[in-house]
């Protein structure tokens, strides 16, 4: 069985702000080909690898001011993700 993935999908516009990034089904959707490499729960922060494209993901937590959603941007090309997530990673600005 080949897997398939949507992350050229959904790089294709600048995710800059927890507004504009993946939530909810098209979060889903990124996950569905994803292996989840380390989680901070000091940072509410995950970071996960496309088993297809090998796109790193980082997952964070968009606070709306009445419901948290979790979202996920693209993480910078690294050697050590899980460093990365522990040591640089900051979620995006909201806006």
């Amino acid at each position: 069985m080949n897997e398939t993935c949507v992350c050229a999908e959904y790089l294709k516009v600048p995710i800059v702000t927890g507004n504009h990034a993946p939530m909810g089904n098209m979060r889903d959707a990124i996950l569905k080909s994803c292996e989840l490499l380390a989680s901070s729960p000091e940072k509410y922060m995950s970071v996960y690898r496309c088993r297809v494209c090998r796109t790193l993901w980082a997952e964070a937590c968009y606070d709306s001011g009445m419901v948290m959603y979790d979202y996920l941007f693209p993480a910078p090309p690294t050697d050590d993700p899980v460093r990365w997530l522990h040591e640089e990673a900051e979620e995006l600005p909201k806006s």
